[in-house]
């Protein structure tokens, strides 16, 4: 019966933190509409649509005709600009990122609302409304590059300035005693920083540990990758929101969608299949590590709510 409790407790808090992370402040779209000759339409709507969860939110058109949709959570979208008196123009293949802010433009067509111009993949994803420094982390990197333990903090090194080092450097002057009373050795300097100037948050929330460097709590635990959506690391001129003087680890974890999606899977490493090299001797020293598991993510309510867990 406890046993059942505690599964129970731990799979209400994965659909709890699903649920809020795709309400949570992550990226935006914003833009304008105009008709063929420039001028603003005012009063139009703007739809956009998540096409993997079907949630939907709307903006008008102020006297400019900019709209802005705000708190949108990670994924792929469509996005339809319609007016009394003009053709109703849907723009899909729109990716959102991470803390992006991806600018969609609108010229409609005199014509009937029942009209539709559909056009595909025609959304630049380069930003153009911040000046923040940075790379982004996304699945397709997380799933096809090698890692050792599975351990997303090794992926923040493919940034620019970013730099792994151990307990006792020289050029950061740390002692060992922190990182050792953690549990873990390695970590991570960005631009020369010191790493209690590294900000970790996922959905919004800090995830540094006691002593106030690197992920994973007093026990040094290290955050999986299968869980996480994507991640921007942050390096220079980003916003004061996220806090850290030296560089920013802004995640979002995975979500479920109106289909049923997930994985099992096996990682292996073993000393039978490394040869052996010149300093092994007669042998090649025993080794065998194997990391296996799953997830799961799908719809509690079609368009409403999604459970993930991993």
């Amino acid at each position: 019966m406890r046993l059942f409790a505690v599964i129970l407790l731990v799979a209400v808090g994965e659909i709890g933190i699903s649920h809020l992370a795709a309400q949570g402040t992550t990226a935006a779209i914003l833009g304008t509409v105009t008709d063929a000759s420039g001028a603003a339409i005012a009063g139009a709507t703007v739809r956009v649509n998540n096409t993997g969860t079907g949630q939907v939110q709307s903006a008008i058109t102020d006297t400019a005709g900019r709209f802005n949709a705000p708190n949108l959570s990670v994924g792929e979208y469509e996005v339809r600009a319609s007016r009394e008196g003009f053709s109703s123009v849907l723009r899909s293949g729109i990716t959102l990122t991470v803390g992006s802010q991806n600018v969609v433009n609108f010229v409609l067509a005199v014509g009937t609302a029942q009209q539709t111009i559909t056009v595909q993949g025609d959304v630049t994803q380069v930003e153009t409304t911040n000046s923040t420094v940075g790379a982004l982390i996304d699945q397709v990197q997380m799933r096809e590059l090698p890692l050792n333990g599975r351990d997303v903090e090794s992926l923040i090194q493919l940034s620019p300035g970013v730099q792994n080092y151990y307990a006792g450097s020289a050029a950061i002057g740390t002692g060992t005693g922190a990182n050792m009373r953690e549990g873990r050795d390695p970590s991570i300097s960005v631009a020369g920083s010191r790493p209690e100037g590294v900000a970790y948050l996922l959905d919004d929330q800090n995830l540094k540990t006691f002593y106030n460097r690197g992920l994973g709590s007093i026990t040094g635990t290290s955050l999986g990758v299968d869980a996480i959506g994507e991640f921007e690391t942050l390096t220079n001129t980003y916003s004061a929101q996220f806090g850290g003087n030296g560089a920013v680890m802004n995640s979002v974890s995975k979500s479920g969608t109106n289909s049923f999606h997930g994985s099992v899977y096996e990682f292996l490493r073993n000393s039978d299949l490394d040869a052996r090299n010149f300093f092994d001797g007669s042998s090649v020293p025993p080794f065998q590590q194997n990391q296996f598991g799953g997830s799961l993510g799908g719809p509690i309510r079609r368009d409403r709510t999604f459970f993930f867990g991993n």
